[in-house]
């Protein structure tokens, strides 16, 4: 991919036209495009969310958990696994099209390991099974992301934020197994919990 001409070699290949959607949309200047990648990310977010609570969603997370259990039940799983990954192939396109209006340019140093390394510390960070955990783990990769790279807040340090980025995460993944997602519930279980503790009754024995 870095050497061949098809993907514009190590240079990649550039939008020298910024693509026009309607007569609304002319994505050439950064407000519209980030109105238009919002509006991409609350249309994607509704129909994944009506997707999971279609009977289709449901042999999806019953596939998840217990393929052969699915099968045994009369389910054919591998329409559905295959249906599962030409839509995350689908939007994987959508969000390849935005990412290359914003910058407009594409280079093979996309198909690196790192960006799905993001994704799936985004998804972790955010809370494993939980639509809502993805998005919640993708603002706030972003945001530490930019935080630890600001030089007004770290100085000098910030040439190495890779190093609080990646501590930060591993704190979080292993103060919150359920992601930030499950933060809530976490609360609301050690404030219940401590509710229900017994007072222990102290007694002064005679000496």
């Amino acid at each position: 991919m870095h050497d061949t001409p098809l993907g514009g070699g190590t240079d990649g290949i550039y939008l020298n036209v910024k693509p026009v959607v309607g007569s609304l949309f002319e994505l050439g200047s950064p407000l519209a495009v980030y109105g238009f990648t919002l509006a991409c990310l609350a249309a994607v977010f509704a129909f994944l969310a009506l997707l999971l609570a279609s009977r289709f969603g449901r042999a999806l997370a019953g596939v998840r958990v217990n393929e052969q259990r699915m099968r045994a039940t009369g389910f054919s799983t591998y329409p559905y696994k295959l249906a599962a990954f030409v839509i995350s192939g689908g939007i994987a396109g959508l969000a390849g099209f935005l990412f290359a209006v914003k910058d407009g340019f594409v280079n093979p140093e996309l198909l690196s390991w790192h960006l799905s390394g993001a994704v799936l510390i985004m998804i972790i960070l955010g809370g494993l099974g939980h639509l809502r955990g993805a998005l919640i783990g993708a603002f706030a990769f972003e945001l530490l992301h930019e935080l630890f790279k600001s030089e007004a807040i770290f100085g000098a340090f910030a040439k190495h934020w890779h190093l609080g980025l990646g501590l930060t995460i591993i704190a979080a993944v292993a103060l919150l197994p359920r992601g930030l997602v499950g933060v809530p519930g976490q609360l609301r279980e050690r404030l219940v919990g401590s509710r229900r503790m017994p007072a222990v009754e102290v007694r002064n024995e005679p000496a």
